[in-house]
């Protein structure tokens, strides 16, 4: 792994959530958070699981989703680096509403719910930020939902792989995307046969560039195309 540093305040500094507070009160954070480093695949927590703590991803990928009764894996997203996770069951108390597990070897800071709360008691202002969070969180599990329900499964991929472009700090063409075909079934709620053959058909038309784990994306234009149709 990349990171093998310690949680600072400068680092609580480049979170949105965090940022803005007196150094005395991220001083208190950086205290008592943990890291947590989990290797591909490695689950963090399980649904159902005790929510105890909000976490925080510093490097890679965790995948937040469930496995359904018949085996498949179903995404709901995929966090990087800044994005914050697991603050539904520290608010509520409940357990946990749904899978995270690491997509590549991945370091997260972890938070106890007690912490949490006494934070948002002494700094009720960056509730408002959490409850932000909250709040995109339904949007995008909204707009899931939609996508599901009435886009085809190649402007669903095309939807995707153009978001997975977009963050990429330079998106001058050809970007290559780091996702597997797995990842991508899981993510479509299809089988893996199902993307392979899309992509295949992609790639012979030159639109994508396939090898282990990634993808290229070659003509961001047929994509577009794709993604509204």
């Amino acid at each position: 792994m990349d990171w093998y540093g310690k949680p600072s305040i400068e680092l609580f500094q480049k979170f949105p959530l965090f940022s803005g507070l007196p150094r005395e009160a991220l001083a208190g954070l950086v205290a008592r958070t943990k890291v947590l480093r989990l290797a591909p695949r490695q689950f963090l927590f399980h649904k159902g699981d005790p929510g105890d703590a909000l976490y925080i991803v510093v490097q890679g990928e965790i995948q937040i989703g469930v496995i359904t009764k018949d085996g498949r894996q179903v995404s709901f997203a995929q966090l990087r680096p800044g994005q914050i996770f697991g603050e539904i069951a520290v608010f509520d108390d409940g357990p946990r509403t749904a899978d995270a597990s690491a997509v590549s070897e991945s370091v997260v800071l972890s938070l106890g719910r007690k912490d949490v709360l006494n934070y948002l008691d002494e700094y009720p202002s960056h509730a408002v930020r959490m409850i932000g969070t909250l709040c995109q969180r339904v949007r995008s599990a909204d707009q899931l939902i939609e996508d599901l329900l009435f886009m085809s499964l190649p402007a669903r991929v095309a939807k995707c792989l153009l978001a997975l472009c977009d963050l990429q700090p330079n998106a001058a063409l050809p970007v290559t995307v780091r996702i597997s075909q797995q990842d991508l079934a899981d993510q479509m709620s299809v089988s893996r046969e199902s993307i392979n053959r899309l992509l295949s058909k992609w790639e012979q038309a030159d639109v994508v560039a396939l090898s282990r784990g990634h993808i290229t994306i070659k003509a961001r234009h047929a994509l577009e195309t794709y993604s509204s149709e």
